[in-house]
């Protein structure tokens, strides 16, 4: 089973998977979250948690790609676990999408909280927040250790 948290940050939409994904239900999940996200600049599906992608799931997440370049919108895949790396290798999809490190998405969180607002729907989140790596981990978007871990890279 697929499970999705989504978290917006200003005009990016980090949408945080456990499980795997692969066809069937767990593709329409996904497929599902992402459509229904609002007005975005920046989509990022964080795989971190992603155990397993099967050929069905591959074709999900290129079909997602394609349909947000179609509305002018970011698509960019994150924290892909060593599983998910291999089977982007085998088959060749690894240089097909583009990749956000950590320290990647807090500067674009930076910069888009240094902006004025255009929308009122953001305000919370901006209120509550300096744009600070840590504001967010104490926020809980993000865990030291993942900004840690692309640091040391």
């Amino acid at each position: 089973m697929l499970k999705i948290t989504v978290q917006k940050l200003g005009d990016i939409h980090v949408l945080r998977c456990h499980g795997r994904i692969v066809a069937g239900d767990t593709g329409s999940i996904l497929r599902n979250a992402v459509l229904s996200q609002g007005h975005t600049g920046m989509l990022v599906i964080d795989l971190a948690r992603v155990e397993r992608v099967d050929a069905g799931g591959l074709g999900i997440l290129l079909g997602l790609r394609e349909s947000a370049r179609s509305r002018a919108i970011m698509f960019k895949l994150m924290n892909a676990t060593k599983r998910v790396e291999e089977i982007l290798e085998l088959t060749h999809l690894r240089r097909v999408f583009e990749f956000c490190s950590v320290p990647e998405l807090f500067y674009l969180l930076h910069r888009a909280t240094s902006m004025p607002s255009c929308s009122a729907d953001q305000s919370d989140e901006n209120d509550s927040r300096n744009g600070s790596v840590e504001s967010y981990v104490k926020a809980g978007k993000f865990t030291t250790e993942e900004y840690a871990k692309d640091q040391v890279t």
